[in-house]
């Protein structure tokens, strides 16, 4: 007589480092937890933002070699040079005063607002179908520092900052502060407490997700294998679309529609030599504004941007670069396919060329581009199943991990 396995409390959906942390998290406060993977997570690559203090003292994260550093500079290399903001507003307004002297205190002010959004305030009517672009232009008349903050704060969520509720992202502008530290080493560290803390992994990618007997939750992985759990819930919106389910975020306008990132790799000879990348942090490369515009409405139509818009950063001998409006399929004479590896060297190159130009030189000969296409949310229209409940998600998330670890520990505390 066979046994039937016995549920766990939670199940998380998405083995990426905030399913990690969720899981970690979930697991040292006494609950069983199981992980599936989706098989969409993309590569922990470059800097990410540090977790929360919570996450920090509940996993013993200062036990792993993470080496926190202070919040690095975010620098937009425009055209007419460059514009940087820091984690400090006060000395960021003593800077933004050389291009207009009522940037000194309107910079604190505005980071002072945003931060009080970033401390999950609810946000009002107003705010909540407000635009970015909108907010930018009742603050600010600087069009270049404009264009950094929708780089910096809005794009990464696939969007152009002209989108109703797009104001939302902004509030990560008032919680720059936090540290940078490496994001293959937060997930190694996560991945490690992960496992000491009981959480079981599953191997292979979610096939399904299914409600058995309406009481229990039911993951069949695509090598056979399977786990029930009480409850369930998906470390992303983006990978718990893209993997076929139903999920729920509070709503959010941030939820990310249409098209994919691209992460592309840049191996060099030697370490890029331009005098921009003397100080560590995060480069954005575009133009103005109507560039955002221009790449996300290229990427709702199928194509590549003429000029990608890039978030990058330096290690080593290496750029990771993120090309946050790429189409998940390409379009054709009217017909869609998927991206080819000719594809992925065009943007690839396309990414390196605009790299070189907005450095100046000294990005030195390059040795080797890899191209890796994100997670597509539109694939699991296909196969989601509308008879099922949604499974919370945390909303879209400067710091996706904390999101995530507070979700899972509110789930589990309602038992």
């Amino acid at each position: 007589m066979t046994m039937q396995r016995a549920a766990v409390d939670l199940l998380i959906i998405g083995a990426d480092a905030a399913g990690l942390a969720a899981a970690a998290c979930a697991a040292k406060s006494g609950a069983s937890v199981a992980l599936a993977p989706t098989g969409g997570e993309a590569p922990a690559l470059g800097a990410t933002a540090e977790p929360p203090n919570f996450v920090w003292r509940m996993l013993d994260l200062h036990l792993h070699d993470l080496g926190p550093a202070p919040g690095a500079p975010q620098t937009t290399l425009l055209e007419k040079g460059a514009l940087s903001t820091t984690a400090d507003p006060m000395r960021t307004g003593d800077a933004l005063a050389a291009r207009d002297p009522a940037l000194e205190h309107l910079w604190p002010a505005f980071a002072a607002e945003m931060k009080r959004g970033a401390a999950g305030r609810a946000p009002d009517s107003t705010e909540r179908f407000l635009s970015a672009n909108a907010l930018l232009n009742d603050f600010f008349a600087d069009e270049d520092l404009k264009t950094h903050l929708i780089s910096a704060f809005v794009a990464p969520f696939g969007l152009a900052g002209d989108e109703i509720g797009s104001a939302l992202a902004l509030a990560g502008a008032g919680d720059a502060a936090r540290a940078r530290i490496s994001a293959s080493a937060l997930y190694a560290a996560l991945e490690d407490v992960a496992l000491k803390a009981g959480v079981e992994r599953l191997s292979g990618r979610l096939q399904t997700l299914a409600r058995a007997d309406g009481k229990f939750w039911k993951a069949v992985m695509d090598n056979g294998h399977d786990v029930r759990g009480r409850k369930a819930m998906a470390s992303s919106v983006l990978l718990g679309e893209a993997a076929g389910l139903c999920v729920s975020c509070n709503g959010s306008p941030l939820v990310r529609r249409i098209g994919a990132e691209a992460i592309v790799r840049i191996r060099c000879d030697k370490r890029p030599s331009a005098a921009a990348l003397r100080a560590p942090g995060d480069f954005f490369t575009a133009t103005d504004r109507a560039a955002i515009l221009r790449a996300r409405d290229a990427m709702i139509d199928g194509r590549l941007a003429d000029e990608p818009v890039l978030r990058f950063s330096v290690s080593g001998k290496e750029i990771i670069a993120r090309a946050p409006f790429v189409p998940a399929r390409l379009r054709e004479n009217g017909e869609t396919r998927d991206w080819t590896g000719q594809d992925k060297q065009i943007l690839g190159r396309q990414a390196a060329a605009l790299i070189e130009k907005r450095l100046g030189g000294g990005l030195g000969a390059v040795r080797e581009i890899e191209v890796t296409i994100g997670a597509d949310a539109a694939t699991g229209l296909t196969r989601r199943a509308f008879d099922i409940p949604a499974i919370p998600a945390p909303p879209p998330s400067h710091d996706p991990v904390g999101a995530a670890a507070a979700l899972a520990l509110e789930i589990v505390r309602d038992e």
